[in-house]
């Protein structure tokens, strides 16, 4: 879009921002050096002093926006206060460092164009050094496309008893001048304890409009569905979609909305996970699905969990040549409703694979994925979950069949993989867990009718299993049998030390079983087959540490689940043809906001 005289309109595509006063610990993300906060907008640098903005949240990242947007030209405009001089520096994708541009200022308002619009560096950011005192304020990264289509969001948020979380969120929403960019914002209810009375003093002090809808809880699948349907009646032309157990970093939805305002053809906007628990450090970049084995992973897994004060994003590799993505997952998620309209909502996963086989099914119309690097929030980490071995590793499992189902067509690999994590989990001794799993895959034996049928049940009915199992978490002061101190065993090494540690499991698998052996303690991050395999009776640790799995060896019930586990991949193997056929001829309809708008009327 220009304007009548031919010169095209400027956007701001990102401002610099500083931390809020409750993510003072993630001040790397956002400036290096000695400087201190004034607000939102502006710092003070002491004389003598520098101040770099080669940061998670405050460079630019010039050569995504090359690839993925109609730039045409970049600036970065900011006003200063004291003397001080100005550095435009940027970084190859090789890593090197370039001085694209250097001036000396006093008190004014600087304007800086990027060379070239900035298309020969992975990232282009500022260094302020002040001879006196300087204040910097109100810097943006400002840009010029050939082509702009309006951008306004409505944001979906699935809610399930955290009240406390998903009322901070919306007041988060209503700051930062987003009640401009936002059209609604929608909030889905499924909790059994609801949020209207805690979220009405936000609500009457909101600037922005908020829906509050109450249904029966149909997981996350149910919940963003149900905020995508909404979003299609209205002026809305995208839906933002946001988990409600996050802290917000609210200029990403800026940058999201920016980029979607000027990017190439009509992608899915995501993304990328900090960890709550770890404020620097990096949870999530982006995802890609193996279709061979239909498991995803990171587009870089050396980068896992990296603190970004250790891999600093403007000389570490996988920042520097961000790599494509298949999905991004469900906490933050900008997808237009064009898209919506074109291949409608979450199939009824109720929870586990939604984001994952929604972008799949996405790139499969020509709507690819991006992850916008600089964007981000911060969410509690999967390795904080004890999604293995509680009633979600039904869905888990459940959901990647049916997807694998949808979108591959060998599914050996697939099989294979699965029944080795039941393997892991029988000699783990989580019953339970390999319980629910041969569930999930008599459901998907049963035909796509069954998504529908047990939306509303199988997380209750998997807890029921997994009781009747005993596999629940146990509290710390409930029980006397809980050690006091956890058991740390070393872990095998290489290829010759796994073998041998094999071995010994199994020998100890097939011996008999000392009921009257005390528990061993074991730590989450230790629980795993070459530890727990040897051990008669196991204080399994939970993941967020509130307690343990009381687990215990049972030959018996270890040699029916295996033979079950196997009988049902091999029946899913023979079926696999006929399978995928009645899958993907249902998967329209089960994906249509009509067949949803059904479910909750009932």
């Amino acid at each position: 879009m220009t304007t009548a005289a031919g010169i095209a309109e400027q956007i701001t595509a990102q401002r610099i921002v500083l931390p809020h006063a409750d993510r003072a610990d993630a001040m790397p993300l956002y400036v290096n050096g000695a400087a201190d906060v004034i607000d939102r907008r502006a710092l003070r640098i002491a004389a003598g002093a520098d101040a770099s903005f080669d940061t998670y949240f405050n460079a630019f990242p010039s050569g995504f926006w090359r690839t993925h947007s109609t730039m045409t030209r970049l600036l970065l405009r900011l006003d200063v206060e004291g003397e001080c001089r100005v550095v435009l520096r940027g970084a190859h994708a090789d890593g090197t460092h370039v001085e694209l541009h250097a001036v000396d200022a006093s008190t004014s308002q600087l304007v800086i164009e990027v060379p070239n619009a900035g298309r020969e560096y992975a990232w282009v950011w500022l260094v302020v050094s002040a001879s006196t005192e300087t204040v910097v304020r109100d810097g943006e990264w400002v840009i010029e496309a050939s082509e702009r289509r309006e951008v306004r969001p409505s944001i979906a948020i699935t809610t399930m008893n955290r009240v406390d979380d998903c009322v901070r969120l919306v007041d988060a929403l209503s700051s930062d001048g987003l009640p401009d960019l936002i059209e609604r914002v929608v909030v889905v209810d499924q909790g059994s304890t609801r949020i209207r009375e805690a979220i009405a003093p936000v609500l009457e002090r909101a600037a922005v409009d908020v829906k509050l809808i109450e249904q029966a809880n149909l997981g996350g699948s149910g919940g963003f569905s149900r905020g995508m349907i909404e979003a299609l009646g209205t002026g809305a032309t995208h839906v933002l979609l946001l988990d409600d157990d996050v802290m917000l970093e609210t200029e990403s939805v800026r940058k999201m909305c920016a980029l979607a305002s000027v990017a190439r053809a009509t992608p899915l906007i995501g993304a990328q996970m900090l960890s709550l628990r770890e404020p620097t450090v990096l949870h999530s970049m982006g995802e890609v699905v193996d279709r061979r084995s239909m498991w995803w992973h990171a587009t870089e897994p050396d980068l896992v969990a990296a603190d970004l004060r250790e891999h600093p994003i403007v000389k570490t590799a996988g920042f520097l040549r961000p790599k494509d993505v298949d999905f991004n997952g469900w906490w933050m998620c900008l997808i237009p409703a064009a898209v919506i309209r074109e291949i409608g909502v979450s199939l009824p996963y109720f929870i586990k694979w939604d984001d994952a086989e929604y972008g799949l099914r996405a790139s499969a119309a020509g709507h690819r994925t991006l992850t916008l690097p600089g964007a981000a929030l911060w969410h509690m980490p999967w390795t904080a979950k004890d999604d293995g071995l509680d009633w979600q590793a039904y869905h888990q499992l459940r959901n990647r069949v049916v997807t694998a189902l949808l979108h591959s067509s060998n599914p050996l690999r697939l099989l294979v993989s699965s029944w080795a994590q039941d393997v892991n989990h029988v000699l783990c001794q989580q019953y339970g867990s390999a319980d629910v799993r041969s569930v999930a895959l008599r459901d998907v034996l049963d035909g796509p009718a069954h998504l529908w049928a047990t939306l509303g049940t199988r997380r209750s009915d998997m807890q029921r299993l997994l009781a009747s199992r005993g596999q629940t978490i146990t509290a710390f002061g409930d029980s006397a049998e809980i050690p006091d101190k956890a058991h740390r065993p070393a872990a095998p090494d290489g290829l010759r030390g796994r073998i041998v540690r094999l071995v010994r499991v199994l020998l100890a698998q097939l011996g008999s079983v000392d009921e009257t052996a005390p528990p061993t303690r074991v730590r989450r991050t230790d629980g795993k087959w070459w530890s727990i395999g040897m051990l008669d009776r196991v204080a399994l640790e939970s993941a967020a540490g509130d307690g343990v799995f009381l687990l215990q060896r049972d030959r018996r019930t270890a040699a029916r689940l295996l033979v079950r586990s196997g009988w049902l991949r091999l029946r899913l193997l023979v079926a696999w043809p006929a399978l995928a056929r009645r899958y993907r001829r249902a998967a329209p309809d089960l994906a249509r906001p009509a067949a949803w708008e059904r479910a909750y009327s009932e």
